[in-house]
């Protein structure tokens, strides 16, 4: 859960699993908008739910409510997962990728980023959820998944590099945990993934980790 100042109003954002969240707990979270008298809601970017305006006295009784509905962060791991509804919810899905989401999510390293890592899932090529603008994105084929590594949007947009294609789960999970190590051992402090691949290029990193 992150807080995000403005002036005196805090937001409180729940780490929702990718965006997924059942009926029962959507009214549960409504619940807790209605007790706090919550000024605004809105579903963020990275498929999260910012709850505007809330006052800093109000904040800490707010967490311990919404604390069942909050993803826990693994230690060292990803600024977060988003993904695509996937196969079971959309008819361009290929594959699964809230269960790949899930085992992202899960991924863990020696020392923590000093810079965001934001991941992507798209289950098609159509690639609703931007994995071409991600420090990692992943997005599927009938043949298998593509991982691209390197993009980024705001500012000083980047369209990724493709590290491989044809890949299962397990090589995804493999090439993901294999690139951000070599991202983590030969980048500045502070630099993104777009950046780093820059300076480092795709053809140096593709010797080290395929």
């Amino acid at each position: 859960m992150n807080n995000e100042t403005n002036n005196q109003n805090f937001s409180v954002i729940p780490g929702l699993n990718m965006g997924l969240f059942s009926p029962k707990d959507l009214s549960s979270i409504l619940e807790v908008i209605n007790k706090y008298d919550v000024p605004a809601t809105k579903i963020t970017g990275a498929q999260r739910l910012a709850l505007l305006g809330v006052e800093k006295e109000q904040m800490l009784a707010m967490h311990k409510d919404l604390k069942p509905f909050i993803r826990e962060s693994v230690a060292n791991g990803v600024t977060y997962v988003q993904a695509c509804p996937g196969k079971k919810w959309c008819r361009y899905g290929q594959t699964d990728s809230f269960a790949l989401g899930r085992k992202l999510e899960q991924l863990s390293f020696d020392k923590p980023f000093t810079a965001k890592v934001k991941v992507a899932i798209s289950a098609c090529r159509m690639c609703c959820t931007e994995p071409y603008l991600r420090d990692v994105g992943v997005y599927a084929s009938k043949s298998g998944w593509t991982l691209v590594f390197g993009g980024n949007g705001g500012g000083r947009p980047r369209i990724g590099d493709v590290i491989a294609k044809k890949l299962s789960d397990d090589e995804v999970l493999e090439l993901v945990k294999k690139c951000l190590t070599i991202y983590q051992q030969q980048s500045r402090p502070t630099i993104r993934s777009a950046r780093f691949m820059e300076r480092f290029g795709i053809e140096e990193l593709k010797k080290l980790v395929l």
